[in-house]
């Protein structure tokens, strides 16, 4: 005789997905997506935008003062350069001019910016889509 074997489904209440019962979500709205080590709810966005035509010094990606960022927890993302290649966006290191590398990208708590360096590399990021994602708590 073969073997069968059956599946019994249960909820899984608030202890779904590790994290409370919410979803892993990456959505343009912000999301609940964790809790940080002083209890506040860590939150997480996805803005997209167009990269500069030109290389520079802190260039704005996006304003996003109506996020009351306290502190932020991470900051990444994505794009697809004109030859159809995946480029990770990174966060900086402190360096004032910027790591130079593909693209990185910085928090300014004054301007409220995101802010961004990169090298063009003979033009082939101007103008891409980039999505970048923000997880931080509020003030």
């Amino acid at each position: 005789m073969e073997n069968r074997f059956c599946l019994q489904m249960v909820s899984c209440g608030e202890g779904c997905c590790g994290n409370g019962g919410s979803e892993n979500v990456y959505s343009t709205e912000e999301t609940v997506c964790g809790k940080w080590i002083d209890g506040k709810p860590i939150y997480r966005k996805v803005i997209s935008g167009t990269l500069a035509a030109n290389s520079g010094n802190s260039i704005a990606f996006a304003n996003v003062p109506e996020l009351n960022i306290d502190r932020v927890i991470n900051l990444y993302g994505n794009m697809v350069e004109k030859q159809n290649v995946q480029i990770t966006l990174q966060t900086s290191y402190n360096r004032t001019n910027g790591l130079f590398a593909a693209i990185n990208m910085v928090y300014n708590n004054t301007t409220k910016n995101i802010d961004y360096h990169f090298l063009n590399n003979e033009g082939t990021y101007s103008g891409c889509t980039a999505y970048v994602v923000i997880e931080y708590t509020k003030q």
